[in-house]
């Protein structure tokens, strides 16, 4: 069966271009066939089909029926102002066909001549005899003419294999792919590792988004429902798309997205993430391929929280941060003895647990299934929590400060509980790194959708390490029957890369039964990424101050090496640690080449780009360097743990650095102390 993107067309079922993708259909796999998204303009055709990669046919499909041809056959039976001639039929489709052979002959080359494409005009509602009749009357000895109707699918196949004549060379093929498919072509410098032969290389270099990418950002398109599918309550249309890390997720996340703009003008189009840096990257790059400044609505959760609760959350106002809260239930913990075998951070962790599911009312909390959570605990345990969790608050409320988990809280009550402010509503909503939104935020989401609106996300649960596992379903979302997508290339890291971040997930979690079923690459897509690349470099220090010393002339040798701007990505696991860091890289390499990845999106002149691990999901980089990484992993080893807390803290430090290894496309350097 022959390959089609998009698989499934817009428009009225029983239109002709449907007719023809049924007969396309039944052709063998070596053929592959691209609809045009923007067809409906004039400016291009219908459709690019490609035999064994290197027979290429262009193909208008023309509205004419049966009835009309023959009429156009007995014209000396009718007025003298009968409209349709012979002459007539598939004229304007051959001069479209024409046009564009001529203009994609000028841009290949000049002084190639004329691109060996077959053009094609097909009638999907006409017998072949029928056109052959009107070739013969009109004289026309061209073989660009065909009647499907009452065509056998064999015989179809064997009309085009006696057409393909001479063979597209393989940049003539891409050259092609360009100027029919540009909204699957992918920029260069959206790689992180860049392909052996520029001409033909890795799908997310400098090349095409690859033939699952592409299928996933062009199915199932229409954002506006009929109105008579929303009065009959037509459900919201759920999409999810995962895999391993540098599989191209947000990048199918950002072409589908825009997409389903450019095709539905009227459409309200809003991108969402959890961190300003992927919010800034994904700014970065829908400029870049729309050529507009602002093509797309992309905000963090809390920036949107922000925008409709009329706040400035993480600009004028600072919620307090993790560090903060820890160290006020530090404060508060004491005396409750039975909560002595949690860590302070895993009891702040229980409390945004409680935020997130909304559980406000004492016997919620304590009747709730905590499954996922990795840690029991006692009735009695919960009491105690359910006490420190209110205080808490009150002491909140006592010192006129809120935190994150509070204003997620507010926005859903005023949003979806109260509906006091008054949520715009979308068409489409884009979720990109969705693995981290809580269950509070998608009731939000799923509020803000429009009836019959489309939800896409993109996700990947081996880069959750925060303790919140649940199911997409318990957190309100079904993306069960065909609705889930899961990529399996790897294209961002060289294999050595990838395999040192996969054998480390594998040593430390490979044996926990809660660890499986998730996105790590094994030998076979290891043994298909084409470079093997360096292995990463380790480099020992004595201390964290030494850490930080070792990557600033690490990073100072980068630039003296010529690196280009931009290909530099330096995280810090320990949080506190990440400002000495960015400040120390300033003084030592100028404070035009260190770029704060929260700040903004990067300028053209900044050398390297920094930031916290924890921030880092949805970021890449030719060049990462990763320090902080045994003040992660001392965590837990802390003796006053217990088991169950140890082992979970275990498995979040893994994860969390196998993404930051991950973010890494071409080396690799990781400092540590241990």
């Amino acid at each position: 069966m022959a390959r089609i993107i998009p698989d499934q067309l817009r428009g009225k079922p029983g239109s002709p271009l449907h007719l023809f993708r049924k007969v396309l259909k039944k052709l063998p796999d070596d053929f592959t066939a691209w609809f045009s998204m923007e067809a409906d303009d004039g400016s291009r055709p219908q459709v690019f089909l490609v035999w064994r990669e290197r027979y290429a046919f262009l193909i208008q499909v023309a509205d004419t029926s049966q009835k009309m041809v023959e009429a156009a056959l007995q014209r000396d039976f009718f007025a003298e102002d009968q409209v349709i001639e012979p002459e007539d039929i598939g004229s304007g489709e051959r001069e479209l066909l024409e046009k564009f052979v001529e203009l994609a002959s000028g841009e290949f080359g000049p002084l190639e001549g004329k691109l060996p494409v077959k053009t094609l005009v097909v009638f999907p509602n006409v017998e072949e005899r029928t056109i052959d009749e009107v070739m013969l009357m009109r004289g026309d000895e061209s073989t660009g003419y065909l009647g499907l109707n009452q065509m056998a699918p064999t015989h179809f196949e064997r009309r085009l294999e006696a057409l393909a004549q001479s063979t597209l060379t393989e940049p003539g093929i891409w050259h092609m792919r360009r100027i029919f498919t540009p909204e699957s072509v992918v920029p260069d410098d959206f790689s992180a590792r860049r392909p052996a032969d520029r001409n033909i290389g890795a799908a997310i270099g400098g090349g095409f988004l690859d033939f699952d990418q592409e299928w996933c950002v062009k199915n199932d398109l229409e954002l506006l429902p009929e109105q008579e599918e929303i009065v009959h309550g037509k459900a919201n249309k759920t999409k999810l798309v995962t895999g391993v890390a540098g599989s191209g997720k947000s990048l199918v996340l950002l072409y589908r997205a825009l997409l389903s703009a450019k095709l539905h003008p009227r459409a309200r189009v809003l991108v969402l993430t959890h961190n300003k840096p992927l919010r800034h990257e994904l700014e970065r790059r829908s400029a870049k391929l729309s050529g507009k400044r602002a093509a797309l609505d992309c905000l963090t959760f809390f920036q949107w929280a922000g925008r409709c609760l009329n706040r400035d959350f993480g600009s004028k106002e600072f919620p307090w941060g993790p560090d903060q809260t820890v160290k006020l239930v530090s404060e508060m913990r004491a005396g409750r003895k039975r909560l002595d075998r949690f860590s302070s951070a895993y009891l702040v962790d229980e409390i945004g647990w409680i935020k997130d599911h909304r559980l406000l009312e004492r016997q919620a909390y304590l009747d709730a299934d905590r499954a996922g959570r990795g840690t029991m605990m006692t009735a009695g345990q919960r009491e105690d929590l359910w006490e420190l969790f209110r205080e808490y608050q009150h002491e909140l409320d006592r010192r006129g400060l809120t935190d994150w988990h509070n204003v997620a809280l507010r926005f859903h009550r005023e949003a979806v509980v109260e509906k006091t402010v008054k949520l715009q509503t979308y068409d489409a909503i884009f979720i990109d790194e969705a693995q981290f939104f809580a269950k509070l935020w998608f009731e939000v989401v799923l509020a803000g959708l429009k009836p019959g609106g489309h939800l896409f996300l993109a996700a990947d649960p081996t880069q959750g390490f925060l303790r919140r596992r649940q199911s997409w379903l318990a957190a309100g979302i079904d993306v069960r029957g065909g609705r889930t997508t899961k990529l399996a290339k790897a294209y961002r890291n060289t294999r050595a890369i990838l395999r040192f971040a996969r054998d480390f997930y594998q040593e430390r979690c490979g044996d926990d039964p809660r660890e499986t079923d998730l996105n790590v690459p094994d030998d076979a897509m290891l043994a298909e990424i084409p470079e093997d690349g360096e292995a990463p470099l380790v480099i020992r220090v004595a201390n964290a101050q030494d850490e930080i010393a070792c990557a600033t002339n690490q990073a100072a040798e980068l630039l003296g090496s010529g690196l280009a701007p931009g290909s530099l990505l330096i995280l810090h696991a320990d949080g506190p640690k990440e400002w000495a860091l960015r400040h120390a890289l300033e003084r030592k390499l100028g404070k035009d080449k260190i770029r704060d990845a929260k700040s903004g999106p990067r300028p053209s002149e900044a050398f390297c780009s920094v930031t916290t691990l924890n921030a880092a999901t949805g970021l890449e980089a030719p060049v990462v360097m990763l320090l902080g990484m045994d003040a992660l992993l001392e965590r837990e080893g802390d003796p006053r743990l217990s088991a169950e807390e140890s082992a979970e803290l275990k498995n979040d430090a893994t994860r969390q650095l196998y993404m930051g290894f991950t973010r890494a496309g071409q080396r690799l350097i990781v400092i540590r102390t241990a």
